[in-house]
């Protein structure tokens, strides 16, 4: 039994998640440990390796900043044009805003808002985050927000004239045969899908987003709302990490990949590349070990992606740890944990 099959065990048998599937791979070596524990539904659903996870803000790197670089690539803009230019009827409070700074959060917007719970349409709530104010100066201190990301993803469909889940299905996952990565999975995926619990509808959650601003949003949404499987995630991962191209299908420039995992902020705010947390980043659960090239991203639902491009290793964690009634501290030191656990696979 390898250290990261233990710990994850260890992680289920003192009940911080339902179920987990993890895998932690090399580009030269292949896969190096994986497993499935646990259910990924009560009673009797067991976690499996092709279970289907609610990704949460994996969607912000994954779907939201791929497809903008991908649109970037073709000239559609450069990032350090204004959001507003994307967006009509944009406050003026948005003026100063570029897609760079929504992407590395130092726009200044508020981290969060209910949206929620509000009996407001999808028309009614993008309209209230178009007119956000600015809580700190632009580029001044990092603040990490779903607001960024759910504006970036009108500008996806704003540019492209497809909604972030369209434009990502079109033109990254169906691409890379990413073919268990959906936003709003359909009802015959329903009996593979690992379930969460949400305390604000108060029920039991089987392919329906967790994440509420999201799910007011229709399940679309540039902050939340992906759902994947460990294999779509691993392909995603070797297409990042191989200069943007697998098996002969590319979907970023080989420049465009590289400059998606390059720190784009400054030192004395928090590490940030292009849709995902590198050192110094406190978001970044990269343990003790790994080299300091690591990026990767969270989920609020248990799940986590961390890759190294000089190692040409990644490592993933999924789990529905939001289905029990615990404190999420231990979770998010198991999950450093796993990273170290993880990192002890890599030979001199």
């Amino acid at each position: 039994m390898t250290a990261v099959q233990a710990l994850v065990e260890r992680g289920l048998a003192g009940g911080l998640y339902l179920g987990a599937a993890y895998r932690v791979f090399s580009l030269s070596r292949g896969v190096l440990a994986e497993g499935a524990l646990g259910l990924a539904q009560e009673p009797d659903v067991p976690a499996a390796l092709s279970t289907v996870w609610d990704l949460a803000s994996i969607t912000k790197p994954v779907a939201t900043a791929t497809s903008l670089l991908v649109l970037a690539q073709e000239g559609a803009f450069n990032l350090d044009e204004e959001v507003a230019a994307f967006l009509p009827g944009a406050s003026p409070s948005l003026a100063g805003i570029t897609l760079r700074h929504c992407l590395t959060h130092v726009s200044g917007l508020k981290s969060w808002e209910q949206l929620h719970s509000q009996g407001l349409s999808r028309a009614e709530i993008v309209a209230r985050v178009r007119a956000s104010e600015r809580q700190r100066p632009i580029g001044r201190g990092y603040a990490y927000s779903d607001l960024n990301y759910i504006l970036l993803g009108e500008v996806v469909e704003g540019v492209s004239g497809l909604s972030i889940a369209r434009f990502a299905r079109e033109r990254i996952f169906e691409p890379l045969a990413m073919r268990d990565t959906t936003y709003l999975p359909p009802p015959d995926w329903t009996g593979r899908i690992a379930a969460t619990r949400c305390p604000d509808r108060g029920r039991v959650l089987i392919g329906e987003v967790h994440d509420g601003n999201c799910d007011a949003l229709g399940g679309i949404a540039g902050h939340a709302g992906l759902f994947g499987t460990l294999d779509d995630l691993q392909r995603y991962s070797e297409t990042l990490l191989s200069d943007g191209e697998r098996e002969g299908v590319r979907i970023l420039a080989p420049l465009a990949a590289r400059e998606m995992m390059r720190n784009q902020n400054p030192p004395g705010i928090n590490g940030h590349n292009l849709g995902w947390f590198t050192r110094p980043n406190g978001y970044l659960p990269a343990g003790d070990f790994l080299p300091p090239d690591t990026f990767g991203h969270t989920g609020f639902t248990g799940t986590s992606l961390l890759l190294s491009p000089s190692l040409g290793l990644g490592a993933i964690l999924l789990t529905n740890r939001v289905y029990m009634e615990q404190d999420s501290a231990e979770f998010l030191k198991l999950r450093r944990r796993f990273h170290n656990a993880a990192a002890g696979l890599q030979p001199a």
